[in-house]
């Protein structure tokens, strides 16, 4: 199932869906969340493959190659001279080393891949890499996340259930993740900011995100704004934004710190992903507030 179909299933029964933050790191135990999803049971796993994927980027990676190589040729029994030519040698060895890293890339995102997806189990799984300045974890250039979302769309085949575009990233970077999406039928999610609740403001970061012809449009609010903004009318400006949507769908992420009163009138709405993390432990700097807090299961 795609995401564009759970929100379908949702919609008779005026219902929104509940989302959970997946984010960790190569230090991290992936059992402990594993079993706390399975038992919370949520609707979606947003994999932020950014609290991972940099710790397998390429230049760390050759920083790992190199510090061991370095290493050995210290341990060696050789003149200082020898061993002088054999680090030159490992310079030398980079240019091989970046010949061949698409390969290599491959390889390990195919893993980062696999792993995310059977600790997610049945649940459907959204891919995301979100960089520091958007409120995630990542430092990866925009070239290089670009490379790792497609290389992680084509790892992944169909089972992924979506896609979020960074918002930040370059046209022409989106397009190649776009292609690749398209080839795997992944749906595109591309996500605005609003950061007030204005009639104007909200309609307007809409129609720039609908222009590009996406899967979903979502819209991200912080919690703080929400509460500036009577629930009713926005409700009603979002009913006038899905009815202009036609085939795309409209969704709502609200991050940030909610409270019950929030959440209770979040639940309704058939558009929002009501976004938690699953526990303390899993927390992220955009998703605050837990499962357990706010009473839900």
């Amino acid at each position: 199932m795609k995401i564009t179909e759970l929100f379908e299933q949702k919609k008779p029964i005026a219902q929104s869906a509940l989302a959970v933050p997946m984010a960790l790191g190569p230090t991290d135990k992936f059992t402990p969340f594993k079993q706390a999803l399975d038992q919370k049971n949520p609707d979606v796993v947003i994999w932020q493959a950014d609290a991972i994927a940099d710790e397998f980027s390429k230049e760390v990676v050759w920083d790992q190659v190199k510090a061991g190589g370095a290493q050995a040729v210290e341990e060696r029994d050789a003149s200082a001279m020898k061993k002088a030519a054999m680090k030159a040698e490992l310079d030398q060895a980079y240019q091989e080393f970046l010949s061949n890293w698409p390969a290599m890339h491959q390889q390990i995102v195919q893993e980062l891949v696999d792993n995310a997806l059977q600790t997610a189990g049945e649940h459907l799984v959204l891919l995301a890499y979100t960089t520091k300045a958007a409120g995630g974890k990542g430092e990866l250039a925009p070239a290089d996340q670009a490379y790792f979302l497609a290389t992680a769309l084509q790892a992944g085949t169909s089972r992924f259930a979506g896609v979020y575009l960074p918002e930040e990233m370059d046209a022409n970077l989106q397009e190649k993740i776009i292609a690749v999406a398209e080839k795997v039928a992944v749906p595109v999610i591309r996500t605005g900011t609003l950061h007030d609740l204005t009639p104007e403001t909200i309609r307007a970061a809409f129609s720039s995100l609908l222009i590009k012809k996406p899967d979903v449009v979502n819209l991200q609010v912080a919690s703080d704004r929400l509460a500036e903004i009577d629930l009713a009318d926005f409700e009603l400006i979002l009913a006038g934004l899905a009815d202009q949507a036609g085939e795309t769908a409209l969704v709502l992420t609200v991050t940030g710190i909610l409270s019950k009163d929030q959440i209770e009138s979040w639940l309704v709405f058939q558009s929002a992903l009501v976004t938690l993390a699953l526990g303390e432990n899993w927390q992220t700097p955009l998703i605050k507030s837990t499962v357990a807090e706010l009473g839900w299961a």
